[in-house]
């Protein structure tokens, strides 16, 4: 380590008494001629939340794709390539839009608190709207890759699909190829024929036979079946309703904003020259 030290400090004082040379920046990770990738910025394209072998892996590859588009970049302006007007201006208007996110981002209420009394009132008031267009059912999913008797006897008599899957940490092999879980709300018309046929004839809150595929057995415990035309209820919408309340207010708090803002300026548009 301290031979590395050396031969580095001999490097800059190298390059600190070549003339032309410019002051090389703190945090240094790579540099073409004069151009330079410092840590702040190779950190911006590592995400959080890999462990430490994985974060310095990709670090690799961000140094290494760097050194290799500055290469090309440096080697484009040099022998004179420009970027055209359009992509100039595609340019100017995204710095544009990141600008206004974080302008708005500033003067908006990011945590609306919607009532429950409100919920319920637009619930009443929209019910047309939340009318299923498709069969759907509620689902449970387990998938065993061979028979275990032990386990089949037990899911036989248990009324908790979840809690075997817990209790046997089915979860913990869930993919989103093979799901293990409550799957949520699924359209009859995305599942196959042989899962169709298994909760056909289920009550509500039963669990099929097994259901032998290439996969292995599949286990599904019917949590609702909602019909075709027939009606929502309040807690199935519940957060969709949230998520359109919160767009309404952000909403009419946006045209606020723009409508106070916009005394400030005089605006004026041209609209019979789009026309000739």
């Amino acid at each position: 380590m301290k031979k590395f030290g050396v031969l580095l400090a001999g490097l800059i004082l190298i390059l600190s008494g070549c003339k032309g040379t410019v002051e090389l920046p703190p945090g240094l990770v790579a540099q073409v001629d004069n151009s330079f990738l410092v840590m702040d910025e190779l950190n911006f394209s590592v995400p959080e939340g890999f462990d430490e072998e994985s974060a310095l892996a990709l670090r690799k590859q961000v140094i290494n794709k760097w050194v290799e588009d500055e290469v090309f970049y440096q080697t484009a302006l040099k022998e004179g390539f420009d970027l055209s007007k359009q992509e100039e201006y595609l340019i100017k208007d995204y710095t544009r839009s990141l600008l206004i996110k974080r302008f708005l981002d500033s003067r908006l209420n990011m945590e609306y608190r919607i009532p429950e009394k409100e919920i319920e009132d637009y619930y009443q008031a929209n019910r047309s709207q939340f009318v299923a267009d498709k069969d759907e059912v509620h689902l449970v999913h387990l998938l065993v890759s061979h028979r275990d008797n032990a386990i089949f006897s037990e899911i036989s008599g248990s009324s908790d699909l979840q809690a075997i899957i817990k209790k046997y940490y089915f979860d913990e092999k869930s993919t989103p190829e093979r799901p293990n879980g409550d799957l949520g709300y699924v359209r009859t018309s995305d599942l196959p024929k042989e899962f169709i046929n298994a909760i056909s004839g289920l009550k509500t809150g039963a669990i099929s036979k097994p259901v032998q595929t290439e996969q292995g057995f599949h286990f599904l415990q019917l949590k609702h079946w909602q019909k075709a035309g027939s009606l929502y209820d309040l807690p199935q919408v519940h957060d969709e309703i949230i998520i359109r309340l919160e767009k309404k207010y952000r909403d009419q708090e946006l045209e606020r904003i723009h409508r106070e803002l916009k005394e400030d300026y005089h605006i004026q548009t041209y609209l019979s020259k789009i026309q000739e």
